[in-house]
């Protein structure tokens, strides 16, 4: 009995022993080009307008049309759009209390050509959320 006994163990530890062993395929983490980020939270320098938020806030100032505007007292809008690794603008929104602010300055935002310096991380350009808050009394 003991001779049964110890054969089954024996080929029940060949059987287990025996199994062959698959590697678990971890998945690909996203290229760093390819993904979008937050702004200040992952990049190693941030987007940048050319003639930095000086020059932003004034070409700005210089196309916003106040005459658009039917609300009164303190508006306030925040303007988010993505800028990618070519330093072009896309995917422009703009959140605030009154609408007409927010489609004038979506408006002011898509009409900016000019090519922003990308962000950059670990020496690449990556593409970044870039959020405008602004604010007009009248």
């Amino acid at each position: 009995m003991k001779k049964i006994s110890i054969l089954f163990l024996l080929l029940g530890a060949q059987l287990v022993f025996s199994q062959v062993s698959t590697k678990e395929k971890t998945p690909e983490q996203p290229n760093a080009v390819d993904s979008v980020i937050s702004p200040l939270l992952e990049t190693d320098i941030p987007a940048e307008f050319p003639g930095g938020m000086t020059a932003l806030r004034r070409h700005i100032s210089s196309e916003f049309d106040h005459s658009k505007l039917n609300g009164s007292g303190t508006l306030k809008s925040v303007t988010k759009f993505l800028i990618h690794t070519d330093g072009s603008m896309s995917s422009v929104s703009t959140t605030g209390d009154d609408p007409s602010m927010n489609k004038e300055m979506t408006r002011v935002i898509r009409r900016i050509k000019t090519k922003w310096k990308p962000a950059m991380r670990n020496g690449q350009p990556i593409k970044t959320w870039y959020e405008i808050p602004m604010g007009i009394s009248i």
